[in-house]
C-alpha cells in the first residue's frame, strides 16, 4: 500500500518518564545484559522465546491508578489527538492498525517489497508473533481499559478510517501492542540497515504516536510499549536460533535496499 507522502512529527510524550521507576530500567537492563547465550525453549505459542523470558508485569510499572492525576493528564491528551486529527491523519493513522513490517516501507526505500522479501518479512512476522503473545499477557495482567471506555469524548477510528468504535476496544490498553511491535520491528530493521537507523526509528515513533491519534491508546500506553519492544527486541537479538535466522534476513534485506552484504 503507497504511502502518502505528509510527515507526522510525533508529539512528545510529557509526564511519562516520571511513571517508570529507576527501579523497572534497571531490572530491564538487567534482563538485556544478564541472559546467557543459552536459547530456552519456547513453548507452542510462541517461536523463538519462552514464555517466562520476558514477564513484562514485572518490568513496567502500572499504568496510572483509575482518578489519578496521571489518568487525567493521559486522557486529556487522547482527546485532544483524537478529536483534533486532520483527514490525513486519519487515514494515515487507520493504515498504520496494520502490524506489517512493510508498514516502514517509506523508510526503508523502494527495494524494501514483499516480492523482495520472500524471507524476510515472515521472519519479521516471527518476530512480532512473540510481541504479539507477551504482550498479551501482559494486557490481561495490567486490565486498562481503553481510552473508548473510559470516555465519551474520545472519537476512535474504525479501521477504514471513519469515526467509529474500533475492534480492539474489548481488549487491554496497556502496554500498546502495536508500539511493541513498532520498535521489535524498527529495532531490528535498524541493526539490519543502520545506514538508515534514523528513518527507522523516526517512523517506528510515528506509527506508534499514530495509536494516539486513532483514540486507541493513552500516551502511557504507547510509552510502555516502546519499553516492551526495546526489552524483547534486545532478548531477541540473544537468542542463537533467532540470530541464525536474523542473518539471512540481514542479507536478504541489504541485497534488496542495493546495500553491500558483508
Amino acid at each position: 500500500m503507497p504511502e502518502s507522502s505528509e510527515t507526522l512529527t510525533p508529539r512528545p510524550f510529557k509526564r511519562v518518564a516520571s511513571l517508570f521507576s529507576v527501579r523497572c530500567f534497571v531490572m530491564a537492563l538487567a534482563l538485556l545484559t544478564g541472559v546467557t547465550g543459552v536459547a530456552a525453549a519456547a513453548s507452542p505459542d510462541f517461536l523463538y522465546l519462552a514464555p517466562a523470558t520476558v514477564d513484562l508485569t514485572v518490568l513496567l510499572a502500572p499504568p496510572p491508578a483509575p482518578g489519578s492525576d496521571g489518568e487525567a493528564a493521559d486522557l486529556a491528551a487522547v482527546i485532544a489527538a483524537s478529536q483534533g486529527r486532520t483527514a490525513a491523519e486519519a487515514a494515515r493513522a487507520a493504515a498504520d492498525a496494520t502490524t506489517s513490517a512493510l508498514r516502514f516501507a517509506d523508510a526503508m526505500g523502494a527495494g524494501f517489497t514483499a516480492d523482495n522479501l520472500p524471507y524476510a518479512l515472515p521472519f519479521l512476522d516471527r518476530a512480532a508473533h512473540d510481541t504479539h503473545a507477551l504482550v498479551s499477557a501482559a494486557k490481561v495482567g495490567f486490565d486498562r481499559l481503553r481510552p473508548q471506555a473510559v470516555d465519551a469524548r474520545v472519537a476512535p477510528l474504525r479501521s477504514d478510517g471513519e469515526p467509529g468504535p474500533s475492534s480492539t476496544r474489548r481488549s487491554g490498553a496497556y502496554p500498546s501492542g502495536h508500539a511493541a511491535f513498532a520498535y521489535v520491528t524498527g529495532i531490528l530493521l535498524a541493526a539490519m540497515v543502520p545506514e538508515k537507523g534514523a528513518e527507522i526509528f523516526a517512523r517506528a515513533a510515528d506509527y506508534s504516536h499514530n495509536r494516539l491519534i486513532a483514540g486507541a491508546h493513552f500516551p502511557t500506553d504507547i510509552e510502555a510499549g516502546r519499553i516492551a519492544g526495546t526489552v524483547i527486541a534486545g532478548q531477541l537479538l540473544r537468542d542463537p536460533r533467532f540470530l541464525a535466522d536474523f542473518g539471512r534476513a540481514r542479507a536478504e534485506v541489504r541485497h534488496a535496499l542495493g546495500y553491500a552484504v558483508p
